[in-house]
């Protein structure tokens, strides 16, 4: 009983830190949004045209 008790116990205050840090955590600042595009395979695979098109388009497509 006890044991159950405590489990319980454990389990609200998990489900409290997790909502304390999704409500904390900060969103990736825009200058990052060209990082993904470079890692992407279509990206190297690209000529450097479509590759200045690509991350032309991650520069403008993230909200400030």
């Amino acid at each position: 009983m006890v044991l159950g008790l405590v489990l319980i116990i454990v389990g609200v205050a998990l489900v409290g830190v997790t909502l304390w840090f999704w409500r904390g955590a900060r969103a990736d600042d825009p200058v990052l949004g060209p990082l993904e595009v470079i890692g992407d395979r279509r990206f190297k695979t690209a000529d450097a045209e479509t590759r200045k098109e690509m991350l032309r388009e991650a520069r403008t497509t993230v909200e400030p």
